[in-house]
């Protein structure tokens, strides 16, 4: 009969090892290791599942006996039994693991130092690799959570050297984390020690210019030298208070203003059928301007582009289509423009996969069935609003270039006006080059926003109901330039400090509309901010179920997260409030905290099935070429299925440089062999 064991602490943290009753300590080689965490953090597993995990070339008997010496090993180097027998295969119920108290803030931070499983590479094993990356990461962000959240609950204590021990912890755990690294600046300045303070931002400096070839962010940077001006209490990086409550006008001003010589513009176009196209700079106040401008003729069908959709065919075309078909249910579309457009909307195939597009005719036919679903979901609408359309994808743009030489939109009857936005210099060449075209031919107009005249400045604070309007009116020039967005997140940033003194305006006044955002990004609760990060990460269509799976949170936690996202006006419903925002977001993330977060959008984008384009993307970013490499040539395909071949050559060509990078030959011999197969393809079509 085997012994039972009493008391063994099994270690993941740092070199991976056994730790008996008696303190009797236990080395774990590499796929004992691997089974003891397996089975430790994802519970009783199948024999067959475990042994495909760690012997995935091998023949089945091999590898169920292979499985079967591990632990006769693993008994033997014990003296005791530590898994139960049978099947499934568990641990016994005797023995703890470190890793367990993850979820206990207080427990985290007392644990040791180390990565999980540090040492252990498991790259014969690819599927177990994978998971030991993803569970690295889930230790990495818990572990960095407990860390900052202890350093602002003691900051806010008073314990200052507790907080910089803790925060130190941070720091050896993720050397280039500029927030942290601020802490730190901040409790040395708080703790009298301001020669600290500064090292701690030249320490900073050099370990972003060491590793990263970067300086440190303009947050940073004006932190610093309010340290070094004994002028801290101007940051309030310690403030956690919610949001002051804003007046509803400033969220949305009750009336346009300054616009009356581009709304003449659109009149005269609108009047002639012509397609009209509106640009300007970030937050110069196209949409309110258009928006407005379509609902005083009748109802809006509005279609906002997407960051993050640029690299997958017709991804914005799709996201359109949906929309359209949302907005019209009555609209029955006829088989053959149904399975048509199944191409790109799979929840239209009803079960039948399609074989690729192969031919010029194949594609005509396909771009027919787009135009058809545009015929049928367009009555009942005045005009249809397609915004940013710089994040258009290039299959994308072409289409809406074949739709309009077929029959450009509001020329025929029952056909609506057309009013397309996009910000100023950001379209590809190719896309400005149709824009062009089609101004210069008389088929569309071109109008051109700029930011608000000293009158309608007036008048807009006049609106927004503050307090001697004519005073404000020179620092928010100086400081706006006269731009919409700008200005109102110049006021809400002032009302938030809690005063709408003229001169706080300029005093320390940050000097991009980024930098004003970011001002107000910094006065929310770390945790709050990291559910806005993962959002900024994902940038298209994100849900707070998807942002949850990310962060490796609950739900409950994310949608209170959430709630204070949308008081603060970071969010309105499951999107930004603005495009500005989401950038500022993404601009404030520190480097590894982006890779980290990319990383765990890419897996759990793989879930759910998403664009394989869209999941080689996150791989990219996070820095994991090995991963990133197949989802490529998946990437490649799906464009090759739809004639894209400038986008399957791309992918192949960037999955190829992938596979090279990691020194893996049959990955790079599959690349080399379907970029043969594309070329052959588009040689005899």
């Amino acid at each position: 009969m085997s012994t039972r064991s009493a008391g063994w602490r099994l270690e993941l943290l740092g070199p991976p090892r056994l730790v008996g009753p008696d303190g009797r300590v236990v080395p774990c080689e590499r796929k004992t290791a691997a089974l003891l965490a397996y089975l430790a953090l994802e519970g009783p597993t199948a024999r067959a599942r475990l042994v495909a995990l760690l012997w995935p070339d091998t023949p089945g008997a091999v590898g169920r006996n292979n499985l079967l010496h591990l632990l006769r090993r693993l008994r033997a180097a014990c003296g005791a039994d530590i898994t139960r027998a049978g099947d499934p295969l568990a641990l016994t119920d005797d023995v703890s693991v470190d890793v367990s108290v993850l979820s206990d803030e207080h427990a985290t931070r007392a644990l040791p130092g180390g990565a999980f499983l540090d040492g252990v590479d498991l790259d014969v094993c690819p599927d177990l690799h994978e998971w030991l990356l993803a569970r690295r990461d889930l230790t990495s962000t818990r572990r960095a959570h407990a860390y900052r959240t202890g350093a602002r609950q003691l900051e806010q204590q008073g314990r200052w050297l507790e907080a910089i021990a803790l925060t130190e912890r941070l720091l050896t755990l993720d050397p280039l984390d500029e927030d942290a690294h601020r802490t730190l600046m901040r409790l040395h300045y708080h703790n009298g020690d301001r020669p600290a303070a500064l090292r701690a931002y030249h320490r900073c400096k050099s370990a972003l210019q060491r590793e990263l070839d970067t300086e440190p962010s303009a947050q940073t940077a004006r932190l610093a030298r309010r340290i070094d001006q004994g002028n801290l209490h101007v940051e309030r990086d310690v403030s956690v208070t919610p949001p002051t409550q804003l007046p509803v006008s400033v969220l949305r001003p009750p009336t346009l203003l300054g616009r009356e010589a581009a709304w003449a513009q659109l009149e005269d176009a609108w009047t002639a059928g012509k397609l009209i196209y509106l640009t300007g700079d970030p937050g110069v106040g196209k949409t309110r301007l258009a928006q407005d401008f379509v609902r005083s003729k009748g109802r809006a069908l509005y279609l906002p582009a997407r960051p993050g959709l640029r690299d997958i065919p017709y991804g914005s075309a799709a996201r359109n289509a949906r929309a359209r078909l949302a907005a019209a249910p009555h609209a029955q579309l006829p088989d053959w423009a149904r399975r048509g457009l199944s191409r790109v909307l799979p929840e239209l195939r009803d079960g039948e996969d399609l074989p690729p597009l192969v031919g010029d005719q194949d594609r005509l036919q396909f771009f027919a069935a787009h135009m058809e679903m545009v015929r049928l979901t367009s009555p009942g609408f005045a005009g249809v609003i397609t915004d940013d359309t710089q994040y258009y994808d290039l299959a994308t743009v072409e289409l809406g270039t074949y739709m309009l030489s077929r029959a450009p939109l509001g020329a025929r009857e029952g056909m609506p006006r057309h009013i397309s936005i996009f910000r100023r210099g950001e379209l590809t060449p190719e896309a400005f080059a149709t824009v062009d075209h089609l101004v210069r031919s008389g088929v569309a107009v071109l109008v051109e926003l700029t930011g608000l005249d000293d009158d309608a400045l007036h008048d807009l604070l006049r609106d927004l109901e503050l307090p001697d309007p004519a005073a404000l009116l020179g620092p928010l020039r100086r400081v706006t330039g006269g731009n919409p967005q700008f200005v109102l997140e110049a006021v809400k940033n002032v009302y938030e400090r809690g005063t709408l003194d003229p001169d706080d305006l300029a005093l320390g006044a940050p000097t991009t509309v980024l930098a004003t955002i970011t001002e107000r990004l910094d006065r929310l609760p770390e945790e709050t901010l990291q559910v806005a990060r993962a959002a900024a990460v994902l940038r298209a269509d994100f849900t707070i179920e998807l942002v949850a799976q990310v962060l490796g949170t609950s739900l409950l936690d994310t949608a209170s997260a959430w709630d204070e996202l949308e008081a603060a006006h970071v969010m309105t419903g499951e999107r930004f409030a603005h495009d500005l925002v989401l950038e500022a977001v993404l601009a404030g993330i520190p480097v590894t905290v982006s890779r980290l977060l990319h990383r765990a959008g890419a897996r759990a984008l793989a879930r759910m099935d998403a664009e394989p384009a869209r999941v080689a993307r996150h791989w990219q970013e996070g820095g994991d070429l090995r991963q990133a490499a197949p989802w490529l040539l998946r990437s490649g395909e799906a464009a090759q299925r739809s004639m894209r071949s400038s986008e399957a050559r791309r992918a192949y060509d960037e999955a190829l440089r992938a596979y090279v990078a990691v020194d893996d030959t049959q990955g790079a011999q599959k690349a080399e062999q379907a970029l043969d197969a594309l070329a052959r393809q588009f040689t005899t079509t």
